[in-house]
C-alpha cells in the first residue's frame, strides 16, 4: 500500500526550519546598557541634526540682515543723490542764474547786438540717448549670488565629493 501524503500542511518559513534560538537569556543590565546606548545614539543623532540645521538658519539670517542693512544704505543714498540733483537744479535755475549774472556785473543782451560766430565743423551739441532703440535687448546682470541659490543638498554632495578627493589625494 501506498502512504497517502498530507498536501494540507503548512510550510515553514525558513527561519524556523534552521531553528535558531539563543542558549540563554541576556542579563538585564546588558539590555539596559544596551537601550540606553540606543536612547543616546538616537539623541546624538537628533542633536547633530538640529545643530546643523540651526547653524545653517543661523547663516541664512545673518545673510538676510546684511542684505537689509545694505538696503537700508543704498535707499539713504539714493535719497542724498536726490537730494543732491533737487539742490542743483534749483541753484541751475533760470531766475537763480539771472540773479547771480546780475551780481557778477553782466547785463541782459540786446537781440541786435549779438554777433553769431559759425565754426566749420562744429555739429552742436549730441542728442541725448535715454532708452535703447526698440529691439535692443540689454543683457541683465545676476542680482543674486550663486552661493545664495545653492541647496542643502548640492551644498553637502559639495563638502562630501571634496572629502572623498581629498582622502584619495591623500593616501
Amino acid at each position: 500500500m501506498t502512504e497517502s501524503r498530507n498536501t494540507n500542511r503548512r510550510q515553514m518559513p525558513f527561519w524556523k526550519k534552521l531553528n535558531f534560538s539563543q542558549a540563554f537569556k541576556q542579563a538585564p543590565w546588558r539590555s539596559q546598557v544596551q537601550f540606553v546606548g540606543l536612547f543616546l545614539l538616537g539623541l546624538v543623532i537628533v542633536l547633530v541634526v538640529a545643530g546643523l540645521y540651526l547653524s545653517i538658519s543661523g547663516q541664512a539670517a545673518e545673510a538676510g540682515l546684511e542684505t537689509y542693512n545694505l538696503n537700508y544704505d543704498r535707499k539713504t543714498l539714493e535719497r542724498s543723490i536726490a537730494d543732491a540733483k533737487a539742490q542743483l537744479a534749483l541753484n541751475s535755475s533760470s531766475a537763480v542764474m539771472e540773479t547771480r549774472a546780475e551780481a557778477l556785473g553782466f547785463t541782459v543782451a540786446d537781440p541786435a547786438e549779438v554777433v553769431y560766430v559759425v565754426v566749420p565743423g562744429y555739429t552742436g551739441r549730441a542728442t541725448a540717448i535715454l532708452a535703447p532703440p526698440p529691439g535692443v535687448t540689454q543683457s541683465q546682470s545676476v542680482v543674486v549670488k550663486s552661493e545664495y541659490r545653492e541647496s542643502l543638498w548640492d551644498w553637502l554632495f559639495q563638502g562630501i565629493n571634496r572629502l572623498s578627493s581629498s582622502v584619495k589625494g591623500g593616501s
